[in-house]
């Protein structure tokens, strides 16, 4: 590992890099790299782009155990709220942040702070304000943040949900409502993942099943999920009861 050891080389590296001028610091390190060998900026080079790859793997992974209603951390079932996904069983949880509304950040000399948001750090909670860090709060002095959102945002992200919950028939492609009564759900794995498919009706589902048999020793359309580990689960339960149930809840 390359070491400054002249007072004036280690006085060109300050103690903390300014964000607004990395570009100016960036061209002065590597200037000082590539005079004392070149060799050392190729491999500095190697390892900022091994790390880039493995932060984007990770980001990745996170995204899609998200989306399947995972937890990252644990991989167990999430709860979603409307701004919040929870995780009961490790406790990991991702929360949004008012648009419009605003953030109370209540201390224990009775005090309050207001932002836009709040950024949590292992030490600090820091207050942000048109992205400005006004304040940084140390954690044992804060009580609780209070969100204020306003009614019109609620209203906005419950319809946005409602859009969501509008899919379609998995065989006609009619646009359904998982609430609808005649709307069924089939659980099936083809490949190595469980997955799910909505029909519009008794008649789509069947016709879906005759035309995409499962493999023999699985027979997902016949057999009890919860009680088969032919395949990796990505849903707790196979009975349509089950899944409404969650669905509505979330």
């Amino acid at each position: 590992m390359l070491k400054i050891t002249k007072k004036r080389d280690r006085e060109r590296f300050p103690r903390s890099m300014s964000l607004s001028e990395p570009s100016e610091e960036l061209e002065e390190h590597l200037s000082l790299l590539n005079a004392e060998d070149r060799a050392a900026v190729a491999r500095v080079t190697r390892e900022v782009d091994s790390k880039i790859v493995e932060a984007a793997r990770e980001s990745v992974k996170e995204l899609k155990m998200i989306e399947e209603g995972r937890c990252p951390e644990c991989g167990q079932k999430a709860r979603r709220f409307l701004f919040t996904t929870v995780c009961e069983h490790c406790g990991w949880s991702s929360y949004g942040r008012p648009q419009n509304g605003r953030v109370i950040v209540h201390l224990r000399d009775g005090s309050t702070l207001v932002c836009e948001e709040t950024i949590h750090t292992p030490e600090e909670v820091l207050c942000v304000t048109q992205d400005v860090v006004r304040h940084r709060i140390p954690r044992n002095v804060v009580i609780s943040i209070e969100f204020d959102w306003a009614e019109e945002e609620i209203k906005r992200r419950r319809d946005q949900l409602a859009r969501e919950e509008q899919g379609q028939c998995s065989w006609c492609m009619k646009p359904l409502k998982r609430s609808d009564e005649d709307t069924r759900v089939t659980f099936a794995a083809f490949g190595i993942y469980q997955d799910r498919y909505l029909f519009c009706g008794e008649h789509c589902q069947a016709a879906f099943q005759k035309q995409y048999p499962t493999r023999i020793h699985r027979d997902c359309y016949h057999r009890d999920c919860t009680k088969c580990n032919e395949c990796v689960k990505r849903f707790d339960d196979a009975s349509y009861e089950t899944f409404l149930e969650e669905e509505l809840v979330h």
